[in-house]
């Protein structure tokens, strides 16, 4: 009784409407409280309970899992990129863990998303403590926005090895954060809209170069023709991407390439 009671809290309150420009926002774009299409579970990151939606294969051949990472201004069900991908990737052979992740002030910038660093961390943890319980030792994340880098500094440290790879969707890259291609030692896909936002596509050469200066175990960036930022409209070709390249990567390293 108890937990059903948590579960429908979780998705009421992933329901509700935006909050004043004054009070801090998890999502603009909310997801329909009874369209979930998922799991709710609370999952507990050392300092408190948080929120993820889990959808699991109905495939017998289950690849792996999949942790995603929305953006400030998305959420865990969000329909820019997070619902397609957590949706779609399961008919592939993945589970999907979607992360809700800690709330953002409306517009704030990248450099105040990544200042959540340790937050976001130990959830990503959390997350794949979680799934590695569920006989799972093939992980990967998938994360959207200034989350990407948060989760490169994750991949560039000791991360569990059980993580495989990292999908990073229309991530930019600062002065602050540009070497970390260069530092992670997993097959790390960057995938972005041919007509992304201007701090993505004006990063893109420098993050394929710091990548090849670095040392990268397997870096691949690739462009999805026509898009723009979100996808909308070219959410398969988004999610074949992604399944396509997951499958090449999961069970062996390679070397740059675009």
């Amino acid at each position: 009784m108890i937990r059903n009671l948590l579960a429908y809290t979780a998705v009421f309150l992933l329901a509700l409407p935006a909050a004043s420009p004054a009070e801090p926002s998890a999502s603009d774009h909310k997801p329909p409280g009874g369209n979930i299409q998922g799991e709710i579970v609370d999952l507990d990151d050392g300092t408190g309970g948080f929120t993820a939606i889990y959808r699991r294969t109905t495939l017998r051949n289950r690849r792996g899992g999949i942790i995603l990472l929305h953006d400030q201004g998305t959420n865990a069900n969000s329909l820019e990129v997070i619902r397609p991908l957590r949706l779609g990737l399961p008919e592939a052979g993945w589970d999907t863990l979607a992360l809700q992740l800690p709330q953002a002030f409306p517009n704030e910038d990248g450099a105040a998303w990544r200042s959540r660093q340790a937050p976001v961390e130990a959830r990503l943890q959390s997350a794949m403590n979680w799934l590695i319980q569920r006989e799972l030792s093939t992980l990967a994340i998938v994360a959207l926005g200034d989350s990407g880098a948060i989760a490169l500094q994750f991949a560039s440290a000791s991360p569990p090895r059980e993580f495989k790879a990292l999908v990073l969707v229309s991530t930019p890259l600062d002065a602050d954060t540009a070497d970390l291609p260069g530092r992670v030692q997993l097959p790390v896909l960057d995938v972005y809209a041919e007509w992304d936002h201007p701090p993505v596509v004006d990063s893109a050469a420098e993050r394929r170069r710091t990548a090849a200066a670095g040392e990268a175990l397997a870096y691949t960036q690739s462009v999805i023709s026509g898009a723009r930022p979100g996808f909308f409209g070219q959410e398969d070709s988004l999610l074949g991407r992604i399944r396509a390249w997951l499958a090449a990567n999961t069970k062996g390293h390679g070397g740059i390439s675009r």
